[in-house]
């Protein structure tokens, strides 16, 4: 028996899932899927750590068919605690990966372009709150603002925004999200390094 349990785990562990294919899984535009979804990307504007517009004005929210599902259980659930997802970024060019490291070479707040990016792959998003009539709510710090505060854990006084980061926390690893320790903004789905490098213009 326990030579079969250890058998089962090398067998359907992690590290041993397959890959999944580009045409498994395509690029989707997030916001018809994710219900009151507010697309505000960061790099579609100055004002983010490049300093310049990475992104179109009209840029979409492109995530994986399968990501943008899993982010509409998310939403469902913040919209009974009477909060909305705002996307502050989703899927990256190589490009775009490229002006980032060059902006802010630190990784594990931002991915070398040598491996690629959780975002060059559509199965990341940093994510904002907003109330049901689309103001921002308070939450722990600005987005792109590194450092200790912006931490997961970052010790936080009872208030708004531990209550709305804890939400958000919670709706997110309950649909299949995981957190960057160093950013309380950027999730990802589990084992997201299966997934290519999409191909985004």
């Amino acid at each position: 028996m326990l030579i079969a349990l250890l058998v089962a785990a090398q067998t359907y562990g992690p590290q041993h899932l397959p890959p999944v294919a580009d045409a498994e899984d395509p690029l989707v535009d997030a916001a018809p899927i994710v219900p009151g979804l507010i697309v505000q990307l960061a790099y579609a504007t100055a004002d983010n750590v490049a300093g310049r517009a990475l992104l179109p004005p009209d840029a979409r929210c492109l995530l994986r068919r399968s990501v943008a599902g899993r982010l509409a259980r998310a939403a469902r659930a913040l919209r009974r605690q009477g909060l909305r997802l705002i996307a502050r970024d989703c899927s990256r060019s190589a490009r775009m990966q490229q002006a980032l490291w060059k902006a802010y070479p630190h990784a594990g707040s931002v991915a070398d372009p040598a491996r690629g990016s959780l975002h060059q792959r559509g199965v990341a998003v940093d994510l904002g709150l907003a109330d049901l009539e689309g103001a921002p709510v308070a939450v722990p710090t600005r987005f792109d603002e590194f450092g200790p505060a912006a931490a997961a854990d970052a010790p936080l006084p009872d208030g708004p925004a531990k209550s709305h980061r804890d939400a958000l926390e919670a709706a997110m690893y309950a649909a299949g999200f995981r957190v960057n320790p160093k950013e309380w903004w950027h999730y990802s789905r589990l084992y997201g390094w299966r997934w290519p490098l999409a191909r985004i213009d």
